[in-house]
């Protein structure tokens, strides 16, 4: 009876000892998953992004702004990352938080093209975006671009609508050129061999009958009533920004030397003539 019980503690302590070996190994195993290495045998690194200085929000946002890093698995974990992180940096990236210099940066604080929040990123504090249309007659491809700054310049008449076609212009009374806006920064410009946006920023769009474009430029609300009935009265052209000694203007006298016109008086009508004498 002694012998029995003795052959049952040697067995249950063998039993005891088997399943310390087998919890042992299952955590040794548990501790190697969460150390990846390599197939040399070196323990794995991962690369993260670090900004080189302090940068604001709203900013563009390219590799010469970061800095590569390389973290070991325990720091890469310790920052919630167990893989390389990647950008995917592109010309028009903006930072949608501002950043601290060593700061590291993840996908998450980067906006793009086409998503939300975009738009309110590359817009100025007090100023709003506007779609307007513009004659391509005399623009230059790929000559005005995203960011560059553009004078808007009009052709206006008393006598009839130029806003959509100038070729059925059949008098010159009153037909005056002007500046109507200077120095406007231009957000998205229309390619012109595609339906497609250089800047993919809608709604820049080419107009069905393709001479005219839809250019989106950022402007103070307080110019929305001038812009808004100069689309719709008059023939809109853009240029690059340039330094004028003063304000330029030209009527048709101020190229045909020779042009006036004239007002007939018949009787109680009144008829406006105008021609080159």
């Amino acid at each position: 009876m002694l012998n029995s019980k003795l052959i049952f503690i040697i067995a249950f302590i063998a039993v005891l000892t088997g399943l310390y070996g087998v919890a042992d190994k299952l955590l040794s195993t548990s501790e190697s998953v969460t150390q990846p290495v390599s197939d040399d045998g070196i323990a794995k690194t991962f690369t993260l992004w670090q900004a080189k200085s302090p940068l604001n929000k709203g900013d563009h946002l390219s590799l010469a702004d970061l800095k590569r890093v390389q973290l070991d698995t325990e720091e890469s974990l310790a920052l919630g990352v167990n893989a390389d992180v990647e950008l995917n940096l592109d010309p028009q990236s903006l930072l949608n938080s501002s950043v601290e210099a060593g700061q590291y940066l993840f996908p998450e604080q980067l906006s793009h093209p086409g998503e939300a929040g975009y738009l309110n990123l590359i817009t100025r504090e007090g100023m709003t975006l506007y779609p307007l249309t513009v004659a391509t007659r005399n623009m230059i491809q790929d000559y005005i671009l995203p960011g560059d700054e553009i004078d808007i310049m009009t052709v206006s008449s008393p006598q009839h609508n130029l806003a959509n076609d100038m070729n059925r212009l059949d008098d010159f009374i009153g037909l005056r050129a002007s500046l109507l806006m200077k120095r406007v920064k231009v957000i998205s410009v229309a390619d012109s061999d595609s339906d497609t946006q250089s800047s993919k920023i809608n709604p820049s769009m080419k107009s069905s009958d393709k001479s005219q474009t839809r250019i989106v430029i950022e402007v103070d609300p307080e110019d929305l009533p001038r812009l808004t009935l100069a689309q719709r009265t008059m023939h809109i052209e853009v240029f690059h920004s340039q330094n004028y000694s003063a304000n330029p203007e030209a009527d048709v006298s101020d190229v045909i030397n020779n042009y006036t016109g004239v007002v007939e008086l018949r009787g109680a009508s009144e008829n406006s003539v105008g021609g080159i004498f």
